[in-house]
């Protein structure tokens, strides 16, 4: 199915809020059926924790130091640094770990993978006593952020509190959809049509054919849930892939005082995203139904994955021995993306009054077919999306005392605000909200390493990044990272002169903005959940075997 419709609808509602006909609604469960301002921040954010163990160790504080596989990703002037040969392989695991602030964990809140941080190979292309001292290149990929994380919570409801059917009733009828439109949407082969309709409203399309919501009469409302239900809510976010990149560099020496390098980079993105959303109801007395609801289950499942090209160029200028000095500069990022959507929706219905004549079992239940059926939605992505990443800008000193203790410390300046969706006939709509709601970001990195011994060093690191967001408060589409920290500790050993290994432990903790599982407002009514907060900390360990030649 194409996504022909969805474009103006995203571009228009991106602060989740869809506007029909003085309607707005949104929430984590309502609308991720289309790429939006946050899918395109949240692919975008790197602080470069990843890598190599050693970079890692020192939080990526890599822009003046150099010699290094990252170096490749950070400030490829650093390659020209490289005296011999080398190959790097890092493997890693995650575990991801978050909280969920006054509520109860539903399904669980871990989860752990295994990755691959890094693996690169050096060559050296060029040695001279004069002129330009050394070339090196180097082929290398390294990891930039992880999207691996899950969350889970319950909500125990008063009666007559609100259910996500509200906001689905809402939809419909300010959208001037009926349940005839609605029951003639179908082709010849028995098809729901669901191209006839903005993804907007999938969702509620959903709720009406599982009997959640119902027009009666042109008046929209809850169908098979009365409005003096108890409503517990059950919602479980689990997420999985990461953004990447091969990176091809060539770095150069000039006479161990200026080096300069430039990479170009093939960037990866892979995001799969699960969204559960379920509702239990409780009455105090049988409601005026014909048919009760005793519960629903919303299952949505949302892929990305993508290609992009980037440049890289660096320079590092080392005006005594023990200072290095370190600017390096980074073109947005053109991804080319593919993004599917696919939805379910089930729901339990008992026949208090079936003036229909549902089969029903011999508690009253309707039969299993429509009670327990799941209405499906594919969306097979057959639009192309493309969209461009911040400009970023790093800056990076370091300083080796006593020959033993190198200090390294980077800032990095990342413009948010400039993030474009090229692919899009409504690009401007995109391009206004982003400057809207986004801008410039801070990050600051410091990186420390001891050699003690000629064959041993300790490393530790420091990072922090500010965020990107002109409003941390405010309630979004979907929760949005607006603070990060990350620790790391690591020991380097060199096993001989040609084998070393690396190991880095790293702590780091993503700061998300309040959210709502689902909100529908207008002039006469305001339906919306509870306020969420979810933080995510993250354990990486990582190793780095390294060969030099």
């Amino acid at each position: 199915m194409k996504r022909i419709f969805s474009v103006l609808c995203s571009a228009l509602l991106l602060c989740s809020a869809v506007r029909a006909q003085g309607f707005d609604s949104g929430g984590l469960v309502v609308d991720p059926s289309t790429i939006n301002a946050f899918d395109m921040f949240n692919t975008a954010t790197t602080q470069f924790g990843y890598g190599t163990a050693r970079s890692a160790a020192m939080a990526g504080a890599m822009t003046s130091l150099g010699g290094d596989a990252s170096s490749m990703s950070i400030n490829p002037a650093g390659l020209g640094m490289y005296r011999s040969n080398e190959i790097t392989f890092t493997p890693m695991m995650t575990f991801a770990r978050a909280t969920n602030k006054g509520v109860s964990a539903f399904e669980g809140n871990k989860k752990n993978r295994f990755a691959v941080g890094n693996f690169g190979l050096v060559a050296k292309l060029r040695e001279s006593s004069t002129g330009v001292t050394a070339i090196n290149m180097g082929l290398s990929y390294n990891r930039l952020a992880d999207f691996n994380y899950k969350y889970s919570f319950a909500t125990r409801g008063a009666a007559g509190n609100g259910s996500i059917a509200d906001v689905f009733a809402g939809q419909l009828a300010a959208a001037g959809i009926t349940s005839a439109q609605l029951k003639n949407s179908y082709n010849s082969a028995g098809d729901f049509l669901w191209s006839n309709y903005d993804p907007t409203y999938w969702g509620a399309i959903l709720g009406y054919k599982t009997g959640l919501v119902y027009d009666n009469s042109g008046v929209w409302g809850r169908d098979m849930v009365a409005n003096n239900a108890a409503v517990d809510s059950f919602t479980t976010v689990e997420s999985s892939g990461s953004a990447g990149e091969w990176v091809w560099s060539l770095g150069m020496n000039f006479g161990s005082k200026f080096y300069l390098g430039f990479s170009l980079g093939a960037a990866t993105i892979k995001r799969e995203q699960h969204t559960y959303y379920g509702e239990g109801y409780h009455y105090s007395s049988e409601p005026a139904l014909n048919y009760r609801a005793d519960y629903f289950n919303y299952d949505q499942v949302a892929k990305m994955k993508g290609t992009g090209i980037n440049f890289k160029l660096g320079a590092i200028y080392r005006p005594i021995e023990a200072l290095r000095i370190g600017v390096a500069f980074h073109t947005p990022t053109y991804y080319t993306v593919s993004y599917t959507f696919q939805s379910g929706m089930t729901s339990q219905v008992k026949a208090l009054n079936n003036v229909d004549g549902y089969e029903v079992n011999k508690d009253n239940f309707i039969d299993p077919a429509f009670s327990e059926r799941t209405i499906k939605l594919v969306d097979d992505g057959d639009y192309s999306w493309s969209y461009t990443t911040p400009t970023r800008l790093l800056l990076g000193a370091s300083y080796t005392f006593a020959k033993q203790v190198i200090v390294s410390v980077d800032y990095e300046r990342d413009w948010y605000n400039t993030m474009r969706m090229k692919d899009s006939p409504y690009g401007a709509l995109y391009k206004g909200y982003i400057k809207d709601t986004f801008k410039g970001s801070n990050t600051v990195r410091a990186g420390v390493e001891w050699r003690f011994i000629p064959q041993m060093a300790v490393r530790m690191g420091y990072g922090y990044w500010s965020g990107a967001l002109h409003d941390n408060k405010a309630i979004y589409s979907t929760p949005v990272v607006y603070k990060t920290e990350y620790m790391s500790a690591g020991l380097g050993i060199a096993l001989s002169q040609h084998f070393s290994l690396d190991f880095t432990y790293q702590y780091c903790t993503n700061e998300m903005t309040p959210y709502k599982t689902f909100y529908g407002y207008d002039s006469s009514v305001d339906f919306a959940s509870d306020t969420f907060n979810t933080s995510i900390a993250r354990h990486n360990a990582m190793m780095t075997l390294s060969i030099h030649f």
